[in-house]
Order: C-alpha cells, then sequence, then structure tokens
C-alpha cells in the first residue's frame, strides 16, 4: 500500500466519515500471508490508528476501514 493512500472509517449510525492518510507501513508487522500493518493519520483530530492491511473492507458496503477509491467505487 503506497504512503499518502486516503482511508475512509465509517463507523454507521450517525457518527461522521473519518478520513485520514496512510502514513506508514510496517512489513514486518505480519499477520496471514502477505498482511502488514499501516498507520493512518486522521484528519478529523490527528491521531494516527495501526490497522492490518487486511482489516480494509473490499467495498463500500459494511462498517469499518476501507481505501476512499473503494468506499466510493465499491
Amino acid at each position: 500500500m503506497k504512503l499518502g493512500t486516503k482511508i475512509i472509517g465509517n463507523f454507521g449510525g450517525y457518527t461522521e466519515l473519518w478520513n485520514g492518510v496512510v502514513v506508514d507501513t510496517d512489513p514486518l508487522t505480519k499477520g496471514c500471508v502477505g498482511d502488514y500493518a499501516i498507520d493512518v493519520k486522521w484528519e478529523n483530530d490527528g491521531s494516527t490508528t495501526k490497522i492490518m492491511r487486511g482489516e480494509l473492507l473490499p467495498n463500500g458496503n459494511g462498517i469499518g476501514y476501507m481505501t476512499e477509491e473503494n468506499y466510493y467505487n465499491g
């Protein structure tokens, strides 16, 4: 995953969408084969969240994290 990739956090209900960007990747943090951690810095409050790349939803359906491209084109 490229640095600067835009990430959307969709937490459902009446919660606003969170918008962030990938600021770091950690290929040494291994999960399943080919999975690794990414750090997302949120524009909403400036915090950073570590997420496993495999946790990103493949499309815009559902609650969780996804790339901006998948959210709008999913």
